[in-house]
């Protein structure tokens, strides 16, 4: 998507002032296609790496080092990972993105239209890659890593006679966490793998909640569900690259996960471990109060009244539902 001058939401303080900014170079490397209309592009699938392994990539991309221009990054990386020269290549866009959790940072990757090579493209490093394959622009694969299949897919538009492509493509600005749990009065959330408690109207509010949105989730709960709920895009994540399962998007970190959710509201669903590390950037609580304090293994972070206030209130049987917004910065 492209920049909005939109009121940005309350954020926690590391995440306020000064940001690094770290930058990459992209190689979108194309070429007439032999039997069809348009363009064929060249990506790799990612393996052995520690982000997004399993995705379609573009051809080839790395950090600008050492002080250098983001061109010469865009030569060395083509160059170490595809064992060819640039000979013609253009600026494409720039794809500025953030992410709530993992290194406090934001990225500028700088895409270049790579139009002409020395000679034919190959692994060579296929310790970070597995296949390369060349794709019609306009047929990618379904699994492409979301920032790169934004530029190109504004590429295959500008292919098409569309809209230009931007020059600048803002990602991971517009999303924001809810966290949704139900909890004890001991902040008790699970017990032997599942929940300590078994309450259809919590259930129901759940539902209520999180229908048509996209719910994010660690391995321990969905094995808890059992499947995958209707009507709600599920992101596993897990750290088990062999995992899959009917109806879950996978991702092998968080970071991964929130990048694959999109730019929307966010529900986050458990377990603990996840609670934990995203309750500190999230924007909103839906919070099911039970009475009850079971005997637990898990329990939900605390909620402190000084960055959380209180805006709807739903008492139910042995049950309140309560819906918490992040303060505004100078709110008492």
């Amino acid at each position: 998507m492209s920049g909005t001058d939109r009121e940005p939401r309350p954020v926690h303080p590391e995440l306020r002032g000064r940001i690094p900014l770290r930058a990459a170079s992209y190689a979108v490397i194309t070429r007439p296609a032999a039997e069809a209309v348009g363009l064929e592009v060249l990506l790799q699938l990612r393996s052995g790496t520690p982000f997004m392994d399993g995705w379609w990539a573009c051809g080839a991309a790395g950090h600008v080092e050492d002080a250098g221009s983001a061109s010469a990054a865009l030569h060395r990386e083509v160059r170490e990972e595809l064992g060819v020269d640039v000979v013609r290549a253009t600026p494409l866009t720039t794809v500025h993105r953030g992410c709530l959790v993992g290194t406090i940072e934001q990225r500028a990757d700088f895409f270049f239209h790579v139009t002409e090579v020395s000679g034919e493209p190959r692994l060579a490093e296929p310790d970070k890659a597995a296949e390369l394959r060349w794709y019609p622009l306009a047929e990618l694969p379904e699994r492409v890593v979301p920032h790169e299949r934004l530029v190109l897919d504004a590429l295959a538009t500008a292919s098409s006679g569309g809209s230009a492509v931007p020059a600048v493509l803002e990602l991971g600005f517009e999303q924001h966490l809810t966290l949704v749990a139900a909890i004890g009065a001991n902040r008790a959330i699970g017990v032997e793998g599942g929940m300590p408690w078994h309450l259809p109207e919590d259930l129901r509010h759940f539902k209520e909640v999180t229908t048509g949105g996209v719910m994010v989730m660690g391995r321990r709960t969905w094995d808890s569900i059992g499947r995958a709920l209707p009507g709600r895009r599920t992101v596993v994540v897990t750290s088990d690259l062999t995992w899959s399962a009917p109806g879950a998007e996978v991702a092998h970190s968080l970071p991964e996960a929130l990048l694959v959710a999109g730019d929307r509201e966010v529900f986050v669903v458990g377990g603990g471990e996840i609670y934990a590390q995203t309750i500190e950037v999230a924007s909103a609580l839906e919070i099911t109060h039970v009475e009850a304090s079971p005997q637990a293994e898990v329990f939900f972070p605390p909620i402190d009244p000084d960055v959380w206030v209180e805006v709807r209130r739903v008492p139910r049987e042995g049950m309140t539902f309560v819906r918490y917004e992040r303060r505004n910065r100078g709110e008492v």
